[in-house]
């Protein structure tokens, strides 16, 4: 169900919208970390290869850091990535997308705070988490933490999340919401229509707050293949690690819109 293979996917069509241009997808993802640490971060894509419901209930794209004081993050990570696309496609087609979303992150939500009263020695495992659908001609946001999504239009780079965190006076920050920090969850949504030559990149703070926004600005506009630029932006968070004095996973997962009439 969960796409990770490092290699770009090829083109993938999205839903048709009466009076809208037929719109598909390209994907490039990268994930890795500094010499000597697990990786933490976890993402997954499910597109129509991994679940046929994507057809009409839109292709996902989640991407999630894992924090914890015993570096046990990746179990909330993971957990709430897989739980959270294997169950959103097993709801029931009669329930919209934000509340779908909703039911299931409360579900994970309740089931890692849980885990974190019952064993104290984890040191609190939470997860950051974004989420975007693609649906027809438009796309539906989850967030929740400082995983961030931007999108660039034109020359115009946005970003579409907000950082849910508190700042130390060392310029680090800490989060003060995320899935199973405490037991009531409150998740961000957003939403808006796709437009041809949009591109969409979804980090972990190991790319954004290590590179800074001129930096991923300046790959994006340098163009080229949508793996290539999520390959980039990992590999230049990693080679800066060093300046930031850090030990940050990097996480980049790129989407790029394109009229696919003019692609047949």
């Amino acid at each position: 169900m969960i796409a990770e293979d490092p290699a770009a996917t090829s083109p993938i069509r999205l839903g048709i919208m009466p009076g809208k241009p037929l719109l598909q997808l390209r994907f490039g993802h990268a994930s890795i970390t500094v010499p000597g640490k697990s990786n933490e971060d976890f993402y997954g894509i499910v597109t129509v290869r991994e679940e046929p419901e994507a057809q009409s209930r839109g292709i996902a794209v989640a991407i999630a850091d894992g924090v914890s004081g015993s570096g046990g993050g990746r179990l909330a990570s993971e957990t709430t990535v897989r739980s959270l696309l294997r169950d959103f496609y097993g709801a029931p087609v009669s329930w919209n997308t934000a509340p779908t979303i909703d039911k299931v992150l409360r579900s994970v939500n309740d089931w890692l705070a849980a885990e974190n009263a019952r064993n104290p020695e984890l040191e609190g495992v939470v997860s950051t988490l974004t989420m975007m659908l693609f649906k027809g001609n438009y796309y539906h946001l989850a967030h929740v933490g400082d995983t961030r999504a931007y999108r660039k239009r034109g020359r115009v780079l946005k970003q579409l999340t907000i950082d849910h965190t508190w700042q130390r006076g060392d310029m680090r920050h800490v989060l003060k919401r995320a899935v199973g920090l405490d037991t009531h969850l409150v998740v961000d949504y957003s939403d808006g229509e796709l437009v041809p030559g949009d591109v969409f990149v979804m980090v972990t703070d190991g790319v954004w707050e290590v590179l800074g926004e001129r930096v991923v600005r300046e790959v994006l506009d340098a163009g080229g293949d949508v793996q290539a630029i999520a390959d980039e932006l990992v590999q230049r968070s990693v080679r800066n690690q060093v300046q930031y004095m850090g030990r940050n996973d990097a996480t980049a997962v790129v989407a790029a819109v394109d009229n696919s009439e003019r692609q047949s």
